[in-house]
């Protein structure tokens, strides 16, 4: 049977095949042409389509049999999705685009504004022998002389000038749809903005970036209030530039303003998550700068306010992302007590509340945290502030696993990290967790910094020399890259460096001269002359052959077998490290040795430590492996070699730490060793007079760490006192110790604050005819009342905090901040008593003084003794006084339950 076609059917096949070739890539100059992920695959579907109706035509007019199955092969829903693929060329969305790049995709915005200029700008579009022309003198009659533009390559704000065009073509568009409004009333043409037809929705954003570019945020600003002018949705992708600005400045009021002006509906996830960024990097603006004797780099203060947004989305239902949370965690850990911070608000109650809030994120918004949330909960574990707790990082460890959370490279140096500061009986388990991570990510040419570092911590913990010296060989083997230049991201740093000086201070030599057994060569003449080389081969080298040695520094596979080889093997490594870096001071101060260069040339070690910066913790590190292993005569000579003497000016500039650790050598000195160390003891305690007064001059006396290190400075200085059979001195530094720090600033008054309870001046009369003073309980502000942000009282939700002319979606910065109201964690893991009390100044305690008050007891000095005993009394007193008063701290508002 023979099928013959209608003729509609013909009409409408020649019609599908015309708009098939009208759609083929036929590029206008001004329009450069754009390449799709897979161009093939498009071009073979324009062709077979092109045949299907070709063919189909063909056996039309031909009147043979019916096409082939196969002609057949779209559907009308296959067409359409094909003519949405070639429709989108003027808006080609992110997936499409052929490269990722921020350069490519500046330059395509550079050519979506040049495209756009071209298109709005006037240009000189008549001819030039069209002088006589209709149109020519129409245009002279008019006084529309066509003008020529210059270019946008040849402006200097090209953006603007842009955006001066859009907003003239945006007010000439509107003139005529308001006349043609009033001429045709009864037309609606609101569905189609007329823009559209102009700009498109990529040339938009094009637009936004290109302002974003320039740092130009009010121009950024201005293009989405000219995508609302004209009546276009404004895409949220165009919102987001303009937000990522706003936050990675801290401008919190410029960004919840755009926020309120632009969304209409809540936050997304991104713009949540922009909105608590904005207020933490405000927050760190406002940051103090640290104690650089201290070594106190600038931290973060508690983030208060991106706190009070996390907590008001959570009340609102919009719940920001758990990267939000990341954030503020992550702030919360890296909080430092300053002097001129909240005393209750500093880095102990920052790192409980940061525990608190995973909690709480966990029983409000999200029960399941990702691999990096993990990771930076199991690295608290491990913090240096206080001891390392294995158990709870294996705990996360363990339910990250259940919760079929895959494990990143971040979350397995965390594990790894605790596991080495835990300590000897940990370390295996770590070893085998970084094992593991090394077959799961077995990319040798990855930064390893990381993992070492963490094993680097087990190992000076456990002295386990050998393992340290194997992961500086192989830090030191990819330092390299492929073409052997040395590269920053990875290798060795000086942070490494001070966990392996570290690992050979608590490293223990097997040979002990002390612990050798001696023969009678009388008995035994066949040893005699074994003993004497082995007496030659083990007796310390002098100072000055140590300190300039003419050989090439070498390592080898054996460790080092007695505390000699220990420190030559210290002293080469930090020779080299010291070349490696150029330190002319130090070079010139004769502690570098002056071998031939030409043997350093060929050191394979040569190099390796260009990048190390020289820094007082490495140094500290490198003088601990001297404080250990060397006499204290080989001591003080490496110490004033790198920081000169009392009379000089050192080449080296020594923190608190470099003199606390002196100081503390010289209170361990043998009975031999006493008259050296007394006038070495006498330079560092003057440096040391010079530190403290200048912490004492930045308000540092009531800072946890620092007040700790006082304790420790005075107490061993007070004890080379007592060795040296100096009672007098010692007592005379007791006595400037409790005058500097007396034991009434444990416990401080509290001026103008008055009683909790006030009298009112009317007097209630009761039935007897007696007159009772009714008690009020007035607001007071103390040094150890409690935040509202710690406040232990249990709740089931948190308030939602009223904000003036705000919708709930779009929480600005609230105007007060009653105790009423405040917005706290739900669910909190440290206890009810709250964390420990960081702002202690310095104290005396009874085994600081002991040994003294044994040489007055000795000596029968009665009224001195009473003196210390006195002391600690008043100290441990007062103290008493302070922890009670800080258990029941109340409310910054008295009346309010905590």
């Amino acid at each position: 049977m023979r099928l013959v076609l209608p003729r509609q059917c013909v009409v409408r096949a020649r019609c599908r095949l015309h708009q098939v070739a009208a759609v083929q890539p036929r590029w206008h100059l001004q329009h450069p042409p754009v390449v799709y992920r897979d161009p093939e695959t498009l071009e073979k579907k324009l062709q077979t389509l092109h045949n299907v109706a070709w063919n189909i035509i063909s056996a039309a007019q031909s009147g043979e049999n019916t096409p082939d199955s196969s002609f057949a092969a779209y559907s009308d829903d296959d067409l359409y999705t094909l003519y949405c693929d070639l429709i989108q060329t003027d808006s080609p969305s992110h997936d499409v685009r052929t490269s990722d790049s921020e350069e490519a995709l500046k330059e395509e915005d550079l050519a979506a504004l040049r495209r756009i200029e071209l298109r709005l700008a006037p240009t000189e579009t008549i001819p030039s022998n069209a002088d006589n022309s209709l149109t020519r003198r129409l245009s002279v009659q008019r006084g529309m002389a066509p003008t020529s533009v210059p270019p946008l390559t040849q402006s200097g704000h090209g953006h603007q000038h842009v955006l001066d065009l859009i907003e003239s073509a945006i007010a000439r568009l509107q003139t005529l749809t308001t006349s043609v409004d009033s001429a045709l009333p009864k037309v609606d043409n609101s569905s189609v903005p007329a823009l559209a037809t102009i700009v498109s929705k990529t040339e938009w954003l094009s637009v936004v970036r290109c302002c974003v570019y320039e740092n130009d945020v009010d121009a950024a600003e201005r293009t989405i209030f000219l995508m609302q002018k004209a009546g276009l949705t404004v895409p949220e992708e165009a919102v987001n530039h303009v937000l990522e600005v706003h936050a990675s400045k801290g401008e919190t009021t410029r960004l919840e303003s755009l926020m309120h002006r632009v969304l209409s509906g809540p936050p997304t996830e991104t713009q949540r998550d922009l909105h608590v960024k904005a207020h933490l990097v405000r927050a760190s603006h406002h940051a103090p700068s640290g104690f650089s004797d201290l070594g106190d780099s600038t931290g973060s203060v508690f983030p208060t306010a991106a706190l009070d947004v996390l907590h008001h989305y959570e009340a609102s239902g919009h719940f920001a992302p758990v990267k939000s949370y990341t954030r503020v965690i992550s702030t919360l850990f890296s909080v430092q007590t300053h002097p001129s911070l909240d005393p209750r608000l500093g880095q102990s109650a920052a790192r409980a509340h940061a525990w608190d809030l995973f909690a709480h994120m966990r029983y409000v918004a999200h029960p399941t945290p990702d691999s990096y949330l993990y990771a930076m909960m199991m690295r608290a574990c491990g913090s240096t502030g206080g001891r390392a707790e294995p158990e709870r990082a294996l705990d996360l460890w363990t339910e990250m696993q259940e919760n079929r959370v895959e494990p990143t490279r971040g979350a397995y140096e965390a594990i790894v990290l605790v596991l080495g500061r835990a300590g000897k009986g940990w370390l295996s388990e770590g070893m085998r967790l970084a094992r593991e991570m090394k077959e799961r990510y077995p990319e040798r040419d990855r930064n390893q910094r990381r993992m070492w570092c963490a094993l680097l911590e087990g190992c000076k913990r456990v002295g386990d020399l050998n393992r340290a010296r194997w992961i500086l060989a192989e830090a030191l083997r990819s330092n390299a890259s492929e073409d052997g230049a040395s590269s920053r991201s990875r290798g060795v740093d000086a942070k490494m460096l001070t966990h392996i000086f570290h690992t050979y201070a608590s490293y223990q030599p097997p040979f002990s001269r002390t612990a050798t057994r001696l023969l009678d060569a009388a008995s035994h003449p066949s040893m005699r002359g074994q003993n004497e080389a082995d007496t030659s081969q083990t007796e310390l080298p002098s100072p000055q052959d140590q300190l300039c040695t003419d050989s090439t520094p070498t390592f080898p596979p054996l460790p080092p077998q007695t505390p000699s080889d220990v420190l030559a093997e210290v002293h080469a490594l930090f020779d080299r490290i010291l070349r490696d870096t150029h330190s002319n001071a130090i070079s010139n101060s004769g502690y570098l040795s002056r071998p031939d260069q030409d043997a350093y040339a060929d050191d394979p070690l040569a190099g390796k430590f260009a990048d190390i910066e020289l820094k007082p913790a490495l140094v500290n590190a490198y003088l601990s492996v001297f404080y250990v292993h060397a006499t204290v005569e080989r001591s003080i000579e490496v110490f004033r070699s790198l920081f000169g003497k009392s009379s000089q000016s050192g080449m080296l500039r020594g923190d608190a730490h470099t003199y606390l650790d002196a100081l503390e050598r010289c209170a361990v000195a043998k009975k031999e060793e006493r008259g050296v160390v007394l006038s070495w003891a006498k330079e560092v305690w003057a440096e040391w007079e010079r530190v403290e007064a200048k912490a004492g001059l930045e308000g540092y006396n009531d800072v946890g760490r620092w007040a700790r290190m006082v304790e420790r400075a005075h107490a061993a200085m007070r004890r080379v006192l007592l060795l040296n059979e100096d009672i007098d001195g010692a007592l005379s530094l007791l006595r400037t110790f409790v005058d500097r720090y007396p034991p009434k600033a444990v416990l401080p008054s509290e001026v103008g604050v008055r009683s909790s309870t006030t009298v009112d001046e009317d007097s209630v009369i009761t039935g007897r005819g007696t007159s009772t003073s009714v008690a009020h309980k007035s607001p007071t502000l103390s040094l150890f009342a409690k935040p509202p942000i710690l406040s232990t009282r249990v709740t089931l939700t948190n308030p939602k905090p009223a904000y003036p002319s705000s919708s709930s979606s779009l929480p600005p910065t609230p105007t007060t901040t009653s105790s009423h109201s405040v917005a706290k964690p739900l669910v909190r893991l440290t206890s009810a008593t709250g964390p420990k009390d960081d702002r202690v100044p310095p104290i005396i305690g009874f085994s600081d003084v002991e040994l003294l008050h044994h040489r007055l007891v000795a000596l029968r000095r009665t009224s001195d003794v009473g003196y210390v005993k006195w002391v600690c009394e008043a100290y441990k007193g007062l103290l008493r006084q302070r922890r009670e008063r800080v258990l029941k701290g109340a409310s910054r508002r008295a009346g309010v339950e905590v």
